[in-house]
């Protein structure tokens, strides 16, 4: 039997060592030593002596018999599911499957034990027939969404549908691992910001001319009633199984069908001469071949021909075109667009005509789709037959520091952004956020470059407190008062070194204990996961700033005073005493933990520091510490502590100077904001004449 071929037993889906390691926690070393020691293991039903593949029910009936399956969150579990269909099945179309059976069920508000007998439920082939026949009896509904028809390696999949119809955001989540995974979407709008988009515009009949997986489109179909005859959403995509995905998501997670239609909307237009109440869009960025050569004469470029380099305001105009008499259009859009020079004219022509009536800079994080770090806005544009006695300007709202934490803080976001619209609509002003939003009259934003980056509006005049600027110079002065005392006094040294030893070989004798914590890490917060320490953090000295997941099959290694913690990677040798931390070890980080009888943290620590240990690094790519090769003298205890005190102090000298640099960093900003705002000025008198004595060299060499 070839590798991959499928087997007529049990579920007729495989898996190989690897994934049964991956469901059980373990190394794949572990799967191939139960095979030898557990008789019961089951047998090879498919694949090569080498490579051996299993049925998969059958290995996780063995594991969970043998308490050894991992529980997997419901979202890896659908994943799992889909990826076992992939032989036979695109996961595309297995999605839009799942989601005409999940709204088979959500519309009647039931589940398959509801509708199943027993018996049926039992036997899986049973099962998928039966479940199979209401998915084709629903997908008859809306036949362009064409489901396909299950058969009997469908059960975990559809086994699962309970679960999901109980936690309906995880099949959203399994809609976006699949996007993420195949390259089939530009990048997921994140929810609360489809809805900041959908409460600008404020529309009944909304238009998503490039509607992806569908998310700009969800609220609008959150707030239709069920059952409306005229579809109140519509959308486009070039990509007709995401464009299909989108509307079986929808139908599911609704109650309503939407009108979604494949094509192109710069080329293609499906909806030409309509109009809506609202259009929504993320246009995709920076795409060359947007159709620049064959739309020349376009009758929707209105305010100009669009770059060639600058699709976005193709898309810009593509929404004006389908907007009605008193119609708002919310586009997500990268900042360049509103200060490139080859946008200007349009940007110009759109002021001039009240088309461009709001630009919010949003956080960074908000939206990803070229990288992270993409400074993003939103663009909010009127039908120019809407104009009011109040549009003469544009309202310029600055969200990009609005965080909490390393994610946007969405709330503070949207009241900022609601609140200066709805009064700048009703008033033509906005409340007086200084820093924050501001109505600039169109006379001031045409000149040269047009630019419309909110920032450079609106001015931020720095709120000086000045009893705290005297408290922090104070402290300030205090901690470089305290530096001196912590340089050590040190004598040239003439007798021979003492005998030298390895930390390999003090861990063999029990003078300390080398440790490590294998990955990976956690990569963001979790519901319990801990605090953990990181090579980063040894090496600013910074607080623990990484997680551990608690929830693994590994257990975490706490970290306790007097341990010594030195980073894997990087070039720069450093190490670290830990204190009262309470942290776990993370991931690339020696743990040393010495014996207190034999040896002194501090003596250990600077030794580890030695510039000397470079030579123990390896790597082509990045440089790696083997600690256990490092040498330090073998001497006794009570010879080691006046190397461990004069260590200590400069330990401690690098943290006060790590202190005074961010203190005297924060000071000096301060301090000349202060006075360039007219709320600080320096003392008054002739002692104040002259104070830059020739201490400190000012030639920048």
């Amino acid at each position: 039997m070839t590798e991959h071929q499928g087997a007529s037993t049990g579920s007729g889906a495989t898996i190989n060592a690897v994934d049964i390691a991956r469901l059980a926690g373990v190394g794949r070393a572990a799967v191939s030593n139960w095979r030898k020691r557990y008789e019961d293991f089951p047998e090879p039903v498919a694949g090569t002596a080498s490579s051996p593949l299993f049925d998969a029910e059958q290995a996780r009936a063995w594991l969970r018999e043998q308490g050894k399956l991992k529980e997997l969150p419901l979202r890896d579990e659908l994943w799992r599911a889909l990826e076992e269909l992939r032989s036979t099945t695109d996961p595309g179309e297995a999605l839009i499957t799942f989601a005409v059976g999940l709204r088979h069920f959500a519309a009647r508000e039931t589940k398959p034990a509801d509708e199943l007998d027993a018996e049926v439920l039992a036997d899986d082939v049973s099962f998928v027939e039966s479940v199979a026949e209401r998915i084709a009896a629903t997908g008859a509904e809306q036949e362009w969404l064409e489901p396909a028809v299950p058969e009997g390696r469908w059960a975990p999949l559809l086994r699962l549908l309970d679960r999901v119809l109980d936690e309906p955001e995880e099949f959203d989540a399994l809609v976006l691992s699949w996007a993420d995974r195949l390259g089939r979407h530009g990048g997921a709008v994140p929810s609360e910001l489809a809805e900041l988009m959908y409460r600008l515009a404020e529309g009944t009949r909304v238009l998503d001319p490039h509607c992806g997986l569908g998310e700009l489109l969800r609220p609008a179909a959150e707030a239709t009633p069920t059952g409306k005859d005229e579809p109140a959403v519509a959308g486009q995509h070039p990509d007709r199984q995401v464009a299909r995905i989108a509307a079986a998501s929808l139908w599911f997670r609704c109650g309503i069908v939407p009108r979604i239609e494949v094509g192109d909307a710069l080329r293609a237009d499906a909806f030409t001469g309509e109009t809506f109440d609202s259009v929504l869009c993320a246009p995709p960025w920076g795409v060359k071949d947007w159709g620049f050569e064959e739309l020349q004469f376009d009758p929707r470029w209105e305010y100009g021909l669009p770059p060639r380099r600058l699709p976005e305001l193709a898309w810009v105009q593509h929404a004006l075109a389908h907007l009605d008499r008193s119609g708002t259009a919310v586009l997500l859009l990268p900042a360049g667009v509103g200060f490139q020079t080859r946008g200007r004219r349009i940007r110009a022509e759109l002021i001039r005509r009240g088309a461009l009536r709001a630009v919010i800079a949003l956080p960074a994080g908000a939206f990803t789709m070229l990288s992270a770090s993409t400074p993003i806005v939103l663009w909010v544009l009127r039908s120019p037959e809407s104009t009011t006695e109040h549009s003469d300007g544009v309202l310029l709202v600055d969200g990009s520091e609005l965080r909490s934490g390393r994610t946007p803080d969405w709330q503070a976001l949207s009241d900022l952004a609601l609140s200066a619209w709805r009064e700048f609509e009703s008033t033509g002003e906005c409340p007086e956020r200084p820093g924050k939003c501001g109505v600039v009259p169109a006379i001031d934003l045409l000149d040269d470059e047009v630019n419309l980056t909110p920032a450079r509006h609106l001015p931020v005049t720095p709120e000086i407190d000045v009893a705290g600027i005297r408290t922090s110079r104070g402290r300030f002065l205090d901690v470089l008062g305290q530096l001196p005392q912590l340089v050590p006094e040190v004598a040239p040294r003439s007798d021979p070194p003492a005998p030298s030893t390895t930390i390999n070989e003090l861990s063999r004798i029990g003078a300390l204990t080398v440790r490590q914590q294998p990955g990976p890490a956690a990569k963001e917060e979790t519901e319990g996961a801990l605090p953990a320490l990181t090579g980063r953090d040894v090496t600013r000295g910074s607080a623990p700033s990484g997680f551990w997941d608690d929830s693994g099959p590994r257990e975490p290694i706490w970290l306790q005073p007097g341990d010594v913690v030195v980073p894997m990677l990087g070039g720069n040798l450093t190490s670290r005493v830990i204190g009262e931390e309470r942290a776990v070890l993370g991931t690339h980080l020696w743990l040393l933990r010495p014996n207190p009888e034999q040896l002194d943290p501090w003596f250990l620590a600077g030794f580890l520091r030695n510039s000397a240990n470079t030579v123990l690094t390896t790597g082509s790519m990045a440089a790696r510490l083997d600690v256990r090769k490092v040498e330090l003298p073998r001497i006794p205890l009570s010879e080691q502590h006046p190397y461990a005190n004069a260590f200590k102090q400069l330990f401690l000298l690098e943290r006060g100077l790590r202190q005074v640099q961010q203190h005297g960093g924060d000071l000096i900003t301060t301090m000349i904001d202060g006075m360039a705002s007219n709320a600080l000025r320096p003392p008054e008198g002739p002692g104040n004449s002259d104070n830059t004595t020739g201490t400190v060299d000012d030639t920048h060499e």
